[in-house]
């Protein structure tokens, strides 16, 4: 196979082998699946990686119709049912003959998971607009959690945050594409700054919800709480305009401020309203709040 897809005429000899004997060692090692189809359609090479994700043995797989990969436009192919990989094509010119390589990974499982994410769009289980959590998923997360926390003596954090001034935003003219716009930018960068451990939701329009899980010391929470509100207050990029949106934060723990779930919600609630009432762009700890009143 070797001498048939290489060309002599643009390698020294020494380079031609080295970088032969390199070429197949790849194609052999990768985790990637490699086959090459002639023009006719002819495969002339399956790496092992190939065999393992699709599951065709070498002998099974002159029984299948691997020309399909070349022609296919969709860069997601079913092989069989529920069986995905995702196919990447390279054109290769060798001694005059034009071939084709073919890598392709494992992609149920991403599959799998848009399915899934479609269905519970469907059931309003997760928000279409930011694909956030909902309500229902993040008040689950919030119980396991809290058992978690129970059995191993630690805090549970919630943090309630608000947008400052949302409805005056969504209200002006053009204001509902850049109200939408900032609500998906304003996800994600919640988003990308919690642990992969904890789990943010979307609550409603303006009001948004961070389960902090497995916290060490009290007041983890409230440190948190300040940290994002530096990270939410640098301008979003809205239309080619950068615009500032302020935030009112909720913070409540377990087991201090209540034990359980729909408590420890509502005391977080109660704290983000009380921090827009003093003017927003604060956090307020729900334990501050009872001492207070």
């Amino acid at each position: 196979m070797t001498d048939r897809l290489s060309d002599r005429r643009t390698l020294p000899p020494q380079l031609h082998s080295e970088s032969l004997g390199l070429a197949g060692l790849l194609a052999r090692e990768t985790r990637d699946g490699v086959a090459i189809v002639d023009a006719e359609g002819e495969l002339i090479f399956w790496n092992a990686a190939a065999g393992a994700i699709t599951g065709w043995s070498s002998m099974a797989i002159a029984e299948q119709n691997v020309g399909k990969f070349t022609t296919t436009p969709q860069a997601l192919v079913e092989i069989r049912e529920g069986k995905w990989v995702e196919v990447r094509q390279s054109p290769l010119r060798a001694d005059g003959k034009t071939y084709t390589v073919v890598l392709f990974t494992d992609s149920t499982s991403h599959v799998r998971l848009r399915d899934t994410r479609v269905q519970l769009r469907s059931l309003g289980l997760v928000d279409a607009e930011t694909n956030l959590p909902g309500r229902e998923i993040a008040m689950l997360h919030v119980e396991q959690a809290i058992a978690l926390a129970r059995r191993d003596a630690r805090s549970v954090g919630v943090l309630s945050l608000k947008l400052d001034r949302f409805r005056q935003l969504r209200d002006a003219p053009d204001g509902q594409s850049a109200a939408d716009e900032v609500v998906r930018q304003f996800a994600k960068r919640i988003t990308a700054f919690v642990r992969t451990s904890d789990v943010p939701a979307r609550l409603s329009d303006d009001s948004f919800l961070v389960v902090l899980t497995a916290l060490t010391t009290s007041n983890d929470a409230a440190v948190v709480a300040v940290r994002l509100l530096l990270v939410l207050a640098e301008p979003f990029d809205v239309v080619g305009h950068a615009r500032t949106v302020h935030c009112s934060i909720g913070v409540a723990e377990f087991p201090r401020d209540a034990n359980e779930s729909v408590a420890l919600l509502g005391a977080a609630l109660a704290a983000a309203d009380r921090a827009q009432v003093m003017g927003g762009g604060r956090y307020i700890v729900a334990s501050d709040l009872a001492t207070s009143r």
